[in-house]
């Protein structure tokens, strides 16, 4: 993406038309106040920001229209244009116009507002391989996702002259602490070090542990139930034994016991022994203690039952949870809502200052507010619920217990009366199959091949989450941003000594998280701050740009292949009238010439691919400085606005 022209049209139609070359140096010089800084300002705003330093002065006033037209790698045009604008302090509207490379200029006619500055943001950054990135710092980050597009690339192509000898910061607009935090968040992603989508796969990873938990928490059950099972299993065989009753030894010896006792349900009343032992004990003692045992396996039941319930109510409040925590993250993923009522009285996306507040807002910001209370309720309930599973299963192992102690004491009734009639004895016979009858009906669903399903679901989503930490790995990003930064520190330190500005001799490095230039000395860090004199902290902030576009080039990372600098001599000359005072062997004037080689060496060696503006008094005599001039603003009416568009009667 680079600038070929930037247009103005006044209100009579009439269009002033500043060209570019791409992948060249291009200088313009000239005098103080005739419109060059603007050309800086003209080009922030019509790449869509909203609070833009566009001059207000009289001359500018002439202005109705700004325009610029850029050219993309694959050859395909976009004319982004935005309307003048007086007494709003943001404004949103914009115009958009694409087409293929022989799209020019529109005529003022055919100037529209057809966009706003985001969809132009979103469109624009999608040609340059924008497309859908969201970020999120960390996991634990309470900034959340962040959207990264053409905004924050352009953030790395400008350098206003109030900028580019700054100590405290490096980038355009970085003295606002916001735009500072956006820079720390996204130069990784510019770097290489993360990916596009961190954002979606931070989310996946937040879902998918979500899916973990609960498939935990159904083979923890299944587990439950096949133990439950084996036990209830064994001990309906041990009370058919006692009645004489012979499950298949086939069945027995493979280890399958239900299918044993189903057999038993089978066979007909004539296939049974009738030497078997007489069940019949006294009937008192006997009907005594099946009555006990229909009692523990009655309240044996009923716990089974609540303890299915509880974890009904736990897997459906997990839902719920997830239902509110997505109504959540869609209602803060933007970070659009107000913090109070008052926020209703400016609009979410561009903050302008609504003529009525938007009751739309309010109500959203009190929806989130009534989620984010039903998520605490849903925590505070969440102990209570799991304190009552613990009560139930504990009362569930005392009752198999007391059964399993009065089952036996029936069996040894059981085994000890021997004189018992045939009749008797087939009717326990009877009451012993018509109990494993109902028992293996009311038996719980787990199953030794359910349990191994559940566990080869579970298992996968295991290994989505290992993929997906491995994806987000925190070690790994932050040995790829290391890694990365070095890059940058050797291309820097290239530069600065290039620039011969001071410490450029000693290892020199971007410090990402004060957005700042340290030179590591063998006495401690140096940050830029610390270092005086102007000349090396614009020198510092050449050297920085053309490093990060250095590697952007070489890596083909998704950032405007152009920058713009704003009167990087200004350290030296303050004006025309100061240069021209200095002599020609005045060693400032020869740091400018070293300043603009090292400018030109950079835009030669990257002939077109990549463009390079500059903007400052400096007017030298050699060929290599005069082949990038493409205008010379000096005299009386050799400015970026023409005297005829002013009229002072209007105006």
């Amino acid at each position: 993406m680079q600038l070929l022209t930037i247009s103005l049209y006044n209100y009579a139609g009439e269009r002033r038309d500043v060209h570019f070359q791409p992948g060249k140096l291009n200088i313009i010089t000239g005098n103080s106040e005739t419109g060059k800084s603007a050309l800086l300002t003209i080009v922030d705003y019509c790449l869509g920001r909203d609070q833009p330093t566009v001059p207000r002065t009289k001359p500018f006033r002439s202005v109705d229209w700004y325009a610029t037209l850029w050219e993309f790698a694959d050859g395909s045009r976009a004319v982004l244009g935005r309307k003048s604008f007086s007494g709003a302090k943001s404004y949103s509207r914009a115009m958009l116009v694409t087409g293929g490379p022989d799209l020019t200029m529109p005529e003022y006619g055919e100037l529209v507002e057809n966009t706003d500055s985001g969809n132009l943001r979103v469109h624009v950054g999608a040609k340059i391989g924008l497309d859908d990135v969201q970020l999120e710092p960390n996991e634990y980050s309470a900034r959340g996702a962040r959207a990264v597009g053409l905004g924050t690339a352009a953030l790395f192509t400008l350098q206003e002259q109030e900028e580019i000898d700054a100590k405290s910061f490096l980038f355009h607009r970085s003295g606002d602490s916001i735009i500072a935090t956006e820079l720390r968040d996204t130069l990784p992603y510019f770097l290489g070090a993360v990916r596009a989508d961190q954002a979606k796969l931070r989310a996946q990873l937040r879902e998918t542990k979500r899916q973990l938990r609960r498939a935990d928490a159904l083979v923890a059950a299944a587990e439950r139930d096949g133990q439950e099972n084996t036990k209830t299993l064994q001990t309906l065989l041990a009370d058919a034994k006692a009645v004489g009753l012979q499950p298949d030894p086939r069945l027995l010896a493979e280890g399958d016991d239900l299918a044993a006792l189903r057999s038993l349900v089978l066979v007909p009343e004539a296939a049974e022994p009738d030497d078997a032992p007489d069940p019949a004990p006294t009937r008192d003692a006997r009907r005594a203690l099946e009555r006990r045992v229909d009692e523990l396996r009655a309240r044996l039941r009923q716990e089974m039952a609540r303890r299915d319930l509880l974890l009904d109510e736990q897997s459906s409040e997990n839902e719920y949870e997830l239902s509110l925590t997505a109504q959540v993250d869609r209602l803060t993923s933007l970070n659009l809502l107000p913090e109070d009522d008052h926020g209703a009285e400016s609009c979410p996306v561009c903050r302008q200052v609504l003529p009525q507040p938007d009751p739309t807002t309010t109500a959203m910001r009190h929806r989130l507010i009534s989620l984010q209370d039903d998520l605490a309720s849903v925590e505070r309930v969440r102990p209570r619920r799991a304190q009552a599973l613990v009560e139930t299963d504990g009362a569930i192992t005392r009752l198999r217990d007391t059964l399993t102690r009065t089952t036996g004491e029936l069996n040894v009734v059981l085994r000890e009366i021997g004189d018992a009639t045939p009749s008797e004895v087939a009717s326990a016979r009877a009451f012993v199959r018509g109990r494993i009858d109902a028992t293996l009906a009311q038996l719980g669903p787990a199953n030794t091949e359910q349990l191994l399903e559940l566990e080869r679901a579970r298992d996968a989503i295991v290994r989505r989450v290992q993929a997906l930490e491995t994806d987000l790995n925190t070690d790994d990003v932050r040995e790829q941003i290391t890694t990365r930064l070095n890059v940058v520190a050797s291309y820097l330190s290239r530069y600065a000594k290039a620039l011969d500005i001071e410490g450029a001799g000693e290892p020199v490095r971007l410090d990402l998280g004060d957005l700042t230039i340290v030179i590591d000395e063998p006495a401690g860090p140096l940050p830029l701050a610390n270092l005086g004199s102007g000349q090396n902290w614009v020198g510092y902030h050449l050297a920085i740009h053309l490093a990060l576009h250095q590697y952007f080039l070489t890596q083909d990372r998704p950032v405007p292949r152009f920058v713009m600098f704003d009167q990087p001599s200004k350290a030296h000359f303050q004006s025309e009238a100061d240069l021209l005072e200095r002599g020609a062997e005045d060693p400032d004037r020869e740091r400018v010439r070293q300043l603009y080689r090292v400018i030109a060496d950079f835009a030669n060696a990257h002939d077109g691919t990549f463009q390079t503006i500059v903007i400052d008094h400096a007017n030298f005599t050699d060929d290599w400085f005069q082949n990038g001039v493409r205008y010379n603003w000096r005299g009386s009416d050799n400015k970026l606005i023409p005297a005829s568009w002013i009229d002072d009667d209007v105006l």
